[in-house]
């Protein structure tokens, strides 16, 4: 079997900056012929000076931002209205509202080299206006789950503080949570957490939102289904993780571990094209046709191993044939060819992925 595609594997050194490791990747990509690359990340890169240095490079990107950060709230809360009306409503996703809004936002560029003629030092902060688009999205049940989450944490650390962990203890950001959205009060031995309800409010107000920022993307749904497009890749990292044996890195020299890494992300490639091919086939069974050639009998079958494709997933698909052999034996007498018993269901889903069990 063919596959139409192109994979690369590639491996960056951990101590290089976020936008350096971005610049490796599409040199190496340029090699193969990929010279228009998008990048696309979640809010862990957000940062103003990774889009600073991405914009000094330019690079086209897009972003998953933080809708705390101080200059994308007062957008989000002047958009509250629009994006609870229909014409907002994402085309492909209509549990989203999007809107977009193009600004010329200012950046720090910090210089690596003085400047004779300007007078700059080295080291010295400029600043820089460049177009950004913010597209601004809401999703109601988003919104729901966000306050699920909200308030479940909360409550687990209002119960751990009133159970006698000291704050200090707790990570950073429950700290930040504790400093914000809670009053501490002690009597004796008694500990006591009471929730500041103008805080939670104001959270609650935010919830259900989310922001990207592209500084090539104009259309808010376009924008969107691009991001969409890195769960393929989350994907992938979950696929390595059950099925290639990726959750524990079992090595002892660089050596080992890059070796390891290639095996598993050639396994991987197979692992995503055999699923492709189970999607292809997937809609050709149970179609009963107009001339009547196939029987009710064969459209039954198909129908049968339709259900278990659809309920069983592919890995256990692969586990279910692992048990499926081949025997071939050549002797003076005669030649003979045995297989383990597999159900008719089993030959037919063989026998649409181009095998055959004779």
């Amino acid at each position: 079997m063919k596959a139409d595609c192109r994979a690369t594997f590639t491996k960056q050194p951990g101590n290089l900056p976020d936008v350096s490791s971005i610049e490796n990747a599409l040199k190496q990509l340029s090699v193969l012929g990929v010279d228009h690359a998008e990048i696309v990340t979640d809010n862990g890169y957000y940062s103003e000076s990774n889009l600073s240095e991405m914009l000094q490079k330019g690079f086209g990107f897009v972003t998953l931002a933080k809708t705390n950060i101080k200059w994308i709230r007062p957008e989000i809360e002047a958009r509250i209205e629009e994006l609870s009306s229909i014409h907002s409503v994402c085309p492909f996703d209509p549990t989203t509202h999007g809107v977009t809004v193009m600004l010329m936002h200012d950046f720090d560029k910090v210089r690596k080299y003085a400047s004779h003629k300007s007078g700059a030092e080295k080291g010295a902060v400029e600043r820089f206006k460049r177009r950004v688009y913010l597209h601004i999205y809401f999703n109601a049940s988003r919104q729901a789950e966000d306050r699920i989450e909200f308030e479940t944490d909360l409550m687990e650390l209002k119960s751990m503080i009133e159970d006698g962990i000291p704050v200090d203890e707790l990570s950073r950001s429950a700290q930040e949570k504790v400093k914000k959205y809670m009053s501490i009060s002690t009597w004796g031995k008694k500990t006591t957490v009471r929730f500041k309800d103008k805080e939670c409010q104001e959270a609650y107000k935010y919830h259900g939102y989310f922001t990207l920022v592209s500084n090539r993307e104009k259309d808010c749904f376009e924008c969107l289904r691009i991001y969409r497009k890195r769960e393929t890749i989350e994907a992938c990292f979950e696929a390595e993780k059950q099925h290639a044996d990726g959750s524990r890195i079992r090595v002892w020299s660089p050596d080992t571990l890059r070796g390891r890494m290639f095996v598993q992300f050639v396994s991987l490639c197979y692992y995503e094209y055999f699923s492709d091919q189970l999607r292809k086939i997937k809609p050709t069974l149970g179609k009963q046709n107009k001339d009547g050639i196939r029987t009710k009998e064969t459209v039954d079958l198909e129908e049968k191993l339709l259900r278990w494709m659809e309920n069983t997933p592919v890995y256990l698909q692969l586990q279910w044939f692992d048990t499926v052999e081949e025997v071939k034996v050549s002797s003076e007498l005669r030649n003979k060819r045995w297989n383990t018993e597999i159900t008719a269901r089993d030959a037919l889903y063989l026998e649409k992925l181009g095998m055959s069990m004779h």
